[in-house]
Order: C-alpha cells, then structure tokens, then sequence
C-alpha cells in the first residue's frame, strides 16, 4: 500500500468511527436537532410567528443532508482507498445498513429503511461527482 493510500484508509477508518459514535451520541435525536433549532430559529433570530410545522421540515432537511453527505463522504474515501466505484458504494452501503442496525439498540433511536436509502443516494451521489471531476481532468490533461 502506497504512503498517500494508507492516509486514506487511515481517513476512512476515522470517518467510519465518526459515524458510528454519532449515532451513539443521544444529541443527535430528532427531538434534540428540533429543540436546538427551535432555540436558534425562535428564541435567538425572535422568529416567534415560525410555526412547528416549519421547525419539522427544516429539521427534517437538515438531518437528512447529513445522512445523505455523511454516507458520501465515506464512499469518496472508500473510492479513494480500493479504487473502484462499485466497491466503494457497496461497502458505504453495507455500512449504512449497519448503522442503521446499531442505531435500533440506542435509547431514544430507531433504526430507518429509508435512511440507508438516504445514505446509499449520498454515496451514489458523491461518487457520481468523484466521476465526473476526474473524467473532467483527464480531458483536461
């Protein structure tokens, strides 16, 4: 293994364990995203006409943006490591299902189908982008 490939793979571990310990974490709930943000949107901007209704859907974007570019992330660093898209998004993939497994033992968790589909679109997304920009550079070269 090449220096510059053990720094990814050192990156990828790193990043898997972030995941992991997120969802450990009882911080990182529906209802502890939307109390925070209903603090940050009502009480610190004084948006007191903001209605429930739109803390739910902004808490809902924001959760599912991190599900969706937490999962890309790792399948670039996976892409990076092993070379191969397929590869990359399959192992992001099993891990998302995994996460979501470990998450169902988390008081205050529940595990999603929707959520490893979520993650598995971010992985298909990211490496779909890590495509297009080294076909672009190659041109380029």
């Amino acid at each position: 293994m090449k220096g510059n490939q053990k720094w990814w793979l050192l990156s990828t571990i790193i990043w898997m364990l972030v995941i992991f310990l997120v969802t450990q974490l009882p911080y990182f709930t529906g209802d502890h995203t939307a109390k925070a943000l209903n603090k940050v949107v009502i009480k610190e901007h004084t948006m007191a006409d903001v209605g429930r209704g739109f803390i739910d859907e902004l808490n809902f974007l924001i959760r599912k943006a991190s599900h969706l570019s937490a999962f890309g992330i790792l399948a670039f660093l996976l892409y990076k490591v092993m070379g191969s898209y397929r590869f990359a998004w399959l192992v992001a993939f099993l891990y998302a299902m995994t996460d979501e497994w470990h998450q169902s033992f988390m008081p205050g968790r529940m595990a999603s189908v929707k959520d490893v589909l979520i993650d598995g679109s971010g992985a298909l997304i990211f490496l779909f982008l890590t495509y297009l920009v080294r076909r672009k550079r190659k041109k380029a070269a």
